[in-house]
């Protein structure tokens, strides 16, 4: 972080602050792009249990990091009732490092627009503050008591915990002075604390334990304190600050335990905005958000338009929030459900009868289709503009899917024969891939991928290719031995029962909670998580609930130079 807004550092203090409620500051740029952290052996690789002993009492660090840009919008929109989504003006979120979404440092620029949102966020409530909407008071009957107590309830509900001492006094000078030295009106005055608090790091950053508790100590750990770990949950299931009910329970301490954190994990689940989230990991976790800059060759795809683009973003989107939450969230239908959710728009496209533009629950072929790996989003993705592409779809599911590693590639690796070479594309690939300086990378992703020969570069079901008929066929090392498939419908079916699968999910899970990449110190965490979704009637809620009560999201290592 470069530097911040000068008024928020007038305002509310330098960054400096923040070092006593939280942990590490961490670049962002040395952690590893996927799963498999340095805590645990990546399931794929030989084994799936803990590279040493883990440390039931060890948790990772809390880096402070700030508001992702769904996060900015959708706080703003329950804090303030706004919908123009003002942090799509952002800088991108999506950062090369890590495959989840996490704002990164801070420019100049970047101050520039938060400044500029927080002036027209304010302006625009300004409507709700004269009919009451945002106020706790009629100002009325005392405009500088009104004042005080706005200061306090918006302050706690934007800074997501209850303000300290010095930041009422400041926030309270502030006020004053927009009186007396500005000669505003109460309800431009209050408009202007709008405005300061939504530039403060306070609110743009996650450091929800004000500055003045003391911490916690539970051996060379900390314990998160309640208002922290409300934040913490909340934008884990949401991606959202926390409401009124979850700050409730902080105060009251019953987020100090696990159990208090798994009722109100329980409840936050049944809410709306849980779905939005599972969508949302789903989007990252496969990079689907870059679907629109997958172009393809309209010569060999004329009918692949913007339109289709939305329609197979839309058909994900619906899937898996309704097998997350309408179904049974068993990670064997993710994987393996013969059906998903069309509308006409696709309805050509998988050969079913679908009318209307509303993404409807259709059945399709379940020799051809099963789970989210076998729709058109993520074969369009993981597609060559031309063509099928075994070495992406292998290196997805390798990568994501089996939370293996790759080594980096070599710089002189030679392009397989393109199409007019002649044979399939499966051919081509095998013959490119006995190159020496191919085999160590390829050897692991392209047999894998070859189970996705039967679609073509949009997920267009097929069985022949350039003439010749597809060969699907394959094996790969799963669960300590090799499995063989005979397609996609094959391959997905072997996924789905991988306690290897279970393991990397559940990880994947837990670095999207955590926003970061994983620790020997989460070791424990992440095996508490893989044990509580282990059976094949575990839900990805069980899931979710599990992540919330495992030690690295409600404690934190000690940051350089703390004492226990």
């Amino acid at each position: 972080m470069r530097r911040f807004c000068s008024a928020d550092v007038f305002l509310f203090g330098a960054l400096s602050m923040a070092l006593s409620c939280t942990g590490s500051i961490m670049d962002s740029s040395g952690e590893p792009s996927g799963g498999g952290g340095s805590g645990v052996t990546p399931p794929g690789s030989g084994g799936s249990g803990p590279s040493k002993p883990a440390d039931p009492n060890a948790a990772g660090p809390l880096p402070l990091q700030r508001l992702t840009n769904a996060e900015y919008n959708n706080t703003v929109h329950d804090l303030l009732g706004d919908n123009t989504q003002p942090a799509s003006q952002f800088a991108s979120d999506r950062l090369t490092t890590f495959e989840f979404r996490r704002a990164g440092d801070v420019a100049v620029q970047d101050a520039t627009l938060f400044r500029t949102a927080a002036e027209t966020l304010a302006a625009a409530a300004a409507p709700k503050l004269v009919n009451g909407m945002l106020l706790p008071c009629d100002p009325t009957t005392g405009e500088d008591a009104c004042a005080q107590k706005f200061i306090t309830t918006f302050g706690q509900r934007a800074f997501r915990r209850p303000l300290t001492t010095d930041e009422t006094t400041r926030l309270t000078t502030f006020y004053s002075n927009a009186r007396t030295s500005l000669k505003l009106s109460f309800t431009d005055a209050a408009g202007l604390l709008i405005e300061g608090m939504l530039q403060a790091p306070q609110f743009l950053y996650h450091w929800e334990a004000a500055p003045a508790d003391p911490l916690i100590h539970d051996g060379q750990v900390v314990r998160l304190g309640g208002y922290q770990v409300a934040s913490r949950l909340s934008y884990f299931i949401w991606g959202s600050m926390p409401d009124d009910d979850l700050l409730a329970a902080a105060a009251a301490g019953q987020l100090d335990t696990a159990a208090g954190v798994q009722t109100a994990a329980h409840r936050l689940l049944a809410d709306q905005k849980a779905k939005t989230t599972v969508s949302r990991f789903f989007t990252d976790w496969m990079a689907l958000d870059g679907l629109a800059d997958r172009t393809k060759d309209p010569t060999a795809y004329p009918n692949y338009t913007a339109a289709v683009q939305q329609a197979m973003l839309d058909e994900t989107t619906s899937f898996v929030q309704n097998v997350g939450f309408g179904g049974d969230g068993r990670l064997a239908t993710f994987l393996g459900a013969p059906y998903s959710f069309v509308n006409n728009t696709l309805a050509s496209y998988y050969g079913v009868q679908v009318s209307g533009a509303t993404p409807q629950k259709t059945d399709l072929n379940p020799a051809q289709r099963a789970g989210f790996l076998t729709q058109g989003s993520f074969l369009a993705m993981t597609g060559s503009p031309d063509g099928s592409n075994p070495v992406l779809r292998g290196k997805a599911v390798y990568t994501k899917v089996l939370c293996n590693v790759l080594p980096p590639p070599p710089n002189n690796v030679p392009a397989p024969k393109p199409a007019s070479a002649g044979g399939t594309t499966r051919q081509r690939f095998e013959e490119h891939d006995q190159n020496t300086c191919a085999k160590a990378c390829h050897a692991q992703m392209d047999p894998i991928g070859f189970a996705f020969e039967n679609y073509d570069g949009i997920g267009q079901y097929r069985t022949m290719d350039n003439g010749l008929p597809v060969d699907a066929t394959g094996a790969l090392l799963l669960d300590g031995s090799m499995q063989s498939f005979n397609d996609a419908v094959g391959l997905t079916g072997r996924l789905a029962k991988s306690n290897d699968v279970r393991i990397c999910f559940a990880g994947e899970w837990s670095r999207f909670a955590l926003t970061r990449a994983d620790t020997a110190a989460d070791a424990a965490s992440l095996q508490a998580t893989a044990k509580a979704f282990a059976t094949d009637s575990a839900s990805l809620q069980d899931l979710m609930a599990a992540i919330a009560t495992m030690r690295s999201f409600r404690f934190r290592s000690l940051s350089p130079g703390e004492m226990p």
